[in-house]
């Protein structure tokens, strides 16, 4: 949080902050995520805002555009967009509005404070995970073989159910369908990867040299130690449970280690009868040495 806050005037790349908190750029948005509640885009954009706000108002003369450029835009326009949809005014109406308010010192000091509390961080991780850790345990998982399907696009139901349509038709005849053994592998950052190119690789477990047909192909999923994390949910509801793996994730010790992560069906949740997944989110961990 620290390193963007100091460097907003310059693009920085997800992996150029990942190093500077020491992680992987392989999990770090996620990592980022249920840490601070924004996303490493969305913190960034927010700073660079309030920062071109603060700079609109201590110096009622100096050029839009300069100020623009300074805090990390690539142009006015593009400036003058990004802040009425945060501030709901333009950068020039916003000015207006504030000059001529007599600020006490107090005022003016925190106009120029980034605004993010690490405490605030810190507390709510460790009581979000309070309530995880009947949900999530870390397991030794062995190395699987696994027949895929993959798909490119937005990680939605358009792209995914496709897939796993495509690999039932060659899993149910082979009778290799049964609970736990179906999963699903994001391997690319939707904040960084253009969406056309993000691969999805619907997948089930395999036996050992079973060999790829057609446009089923063959992996093998890494054995290890990993954070499992245990959710029932219903199909909006995914998005939170990788969310709380991470939380409990950020707020235990271990570290993310480079590999996808995946999601383990243990039943199909279209045969429930309220319509919830069984599912085991998956994240690899850094082996200790």
């Amino acid at each position: 949080m620290n390193f963007i806050s100091q460097n907003l005037e310059r693009e920085l790349s997800l992996e150029e902050i990942a190093a500077s908190a020491s992680f992987s750029a392989f999990h770090f948005h996620r990592i980022f995520k249920a840490s601070v509640g924004e996303t490493v885009a969305s913190f960034t954009r927010r700073l660079r805002l309030e920062s071109a706000a603060s700079r609109l108002i201590a110096t009622p003369g100096g050029d839009i555009t300069t100020i623009a450029i300074e805090c990390g835009f690539s142009s006015s326009q593009n400036f003058a967009k990004a802040f009425r949809k945060h501030f709901s005014l333009s950068p020039t109406e916003y000015r207006h509005s504030k000059i001529g308010h007599r600020l006490s010192k107090n005022e003016n000091a925190s106009l120029f404070q980034i605004r993010y509390d690490v405490d605030s961080v810190t507390k709510n991780l460790s009581k979000l995970t309070k309530k995880m850790k009947m949900n999530t345990e870390v397991k030794v998982l062995p190395e699987s073989e696994v027949a895929y399907v993959r798909r490119m696009g937005a990680y939605s139901k358009e792209t995914c159910q496709p897939a796993f349509i495509e690999l039932m038709e060659y899993a149910g005849p082979r009778n290799l369908i049964a609970p736990g053994k179906m999963l699903a592998i994001y391997w690319d950052n939707p904040e960084v990867t253009p969406a056309e190119k993000c691969r999805f690789d619907a997948c089930i477990m395999v036996p050992a040299g079973t060999a790829a047909e057609g446009k089923v192909c063959i992996q093998t999923i890494r054995g290890g130690s990993y954070v499992v994390h245990h959710a029932e949910v219903t199909e909006d509801a995914f998005q939170q449970a990788w969310q709380d793996a991470f939380v409990w994730l950020c707020d235990s010790g271990f570290e993310a280690g480079d590999g996808p992560c995946f999601e383990l069906y243990q039943n199909n949740g279209m045969e429930h009868p309220e319509g919830k997944w069984l599912v085991d989110i998956c994240i690899p961990l850094k082996e200790k040495v």
